[in-house]
């Protein structure tokens, strides 16, 4: 079925709703980690003080495994079975494994919540997600359809990360400080609420988005090829796919740094509360991620290149973190120069995936190739929490620099890879305008 007017909107707001709370329970630790630390030593003491950030850090590793290195097979998924009924079953298991865990099991029982978590990421919901939102518009549209879809995964993001700010921030009190109790108990109610939204979104998408789905560009009652070998095959000879995983990899290196630890970076290096670093890692996270995406796919529009545009915002968030580094003791500018940094690197997801065309992979391979990117692309949620959990743990706040020295590392060999990818799409636009 081909959607067209109003509903794709409509379709376009459902799956990137999925989407949005898919990104946001998984890490949890990007806005409420001095929270979860408290929660994991002193409202059930799973585990202990010297060990915690590492914690933290094997539950970004177990979710990576099993997300990232199963990519591919999500990507098969969508590319054989029906987009919408796989965002259904993803959506049921983060729903159910979110209950599980507001109730703070044992550490092991965590860990297995977060394999759940990565198996309805990668299998069910990521590629299929991706999929529609490139159906939804032309070629000529595919940098707005994403960065728009990314701009609604920022709004959502944005209200349940302050509901469940303003839930934790019950358990503050002025005299005493933070209460372990409370907060485990406001903890509990925050991943009741966000269980309960998987499975209404899940109820929703199953009611009021077509089984099949009709690309914008294909003909009507277009049957989708089906999987082969061959197609992996195909997948895995293009020079596009290997040269956009590695330039995402960078762009999404810079986010697993500036996301997952300039909150605690701010209350230990810059001495905020743990209310207002959770506060401000809502804003950096959600509202201006949700601003700087829409924008980017316009930008980039206008610069007429989505390589080119990750290249130009590579090299602007190595420059904001060097500048972050050596502005640490001015408290009130580095924290400015934190949300200029947060504005750069949240702006790039907004094309992640809308440069497919740009390096020549078709339609017909968006799944595979989406699966096949993102297993290499993404690799950081498998290391760098642990990584930089032991940083943080042997080092203290020593830790951090090499946090930022990392993520500078990275961006100088992405701009490198922005400007090979670049030419490449540009030797491919040179061939189709000969052909």
């Amino acid at each position: 079925m081909k959607v067209t007017g109003k509903k794709r909107w409509l379709i376009m707001i459902l799956v990137a709703l999925v989407s949005g709370i898919m990104v946001y329970v998984p890490y949890l630790r990007f806005n409420y980690y001095d929270q979860m630390i408290i929660i994991f030593t002193q409202y059930k003491p799973i585990v202990s003080e010297a060990y915690a950030h590492e914690f933290i850090g094997d539950i970004g590793l177990w979710f990576g495994i099993f997300s990232v290195l199963i990519y591919p097979i999500g990507g098969i998924m969508a590319d054989k079975f029906s987009e919408r009924n796989l965002m259904v079953l993803g959506a049921l298991i983060m729903g159910i494994a979110s209950f599980w865990y507001g109730m703070v099991p044992g550490s092991t029982e965590i860990i297995i919540i977060h394999i759940f978590y990565g198996i309805g990421t990668s299998i069910f919901i990521w590629s299929a997600y991706l999929k529609v939102v490139r159906k939804m518009g032309t070629e000529a549209e595919q940098g707005r359809m994403y960065s728009s879809s990314e701009f609604i995964r920022a709004i959502v993001g944005t209200l349940i990360g302050f509901f469940g700010a303003s839930l934790l921030n019950k358990a503050m009190f002025p005299e005493t400080g933070i209460s372990p109790e409370i907060l485990g108990q406001q903890w509990k109610m925050m991943l009741f609420f966000d269980g309960g939204f998987f499975i209404l979104l899940a109820l929703l998408i199953f009611i009021l988005v077509p089984k099949e789905i009709t690309g914008a560009e294909e003909k009507e009652g277009a049957v989708q090829e089906p999987f082969s070998i061959k197609n992996v095959l195909t997948v895995l000879k293009m020079p596009g796919t290997w040269l956009l995983a590695l330039l995402i990899f960078f762009c999404y290196s810079f986010t697993a740094a500036g996301a997952g630890y300039l909150g605690t970076y701010t209350t230990k290096i810059l001495g905020i509360s743990e209310t207002q670093a959770s506060n401000f890692a809502v804003i950096r996270n959600y509202i201006i991620a949700g601003l700087s995406t829409l924008a980017i796919g316009f930008i980039a529009d206008k610069i007429g290149s989505k390589v080119k545009t990750l290249g130009i915002y590579l090299g602007l968030a190595t420059i904001m973190t060097v500048i972050m580094i050596l502005t640490k003791d001015a408290t009130m500018m580095c924290i400015v120069v934190t949300f200029v940094f947060a504005t750069v690197y949240t702006g790039m997801r907004g094309i992640y995936f809308a440069t497919l065309d740009e390096v020549g992979i078709p339609l017909s391979l968006t799944g595979v190739a989406t699966g096949v990117i993102s297993l290499i692309c993404y690799t950081p949620d498998i290391y760098f929490a642990k990584i930089a959990g032991g940083w943080l743990d042997s080092y203290g706040n020593s830790g951090y620099d090499f946090i930022w020295y990392w993520a500078i590392g990275c961006g100088i060999l992405g701009v490198v890879t922005a400007g090979v990818t670049y030419v490449y799409s540009k030797k491919l636009r040179t061939k189709k305008g000969v052909e």
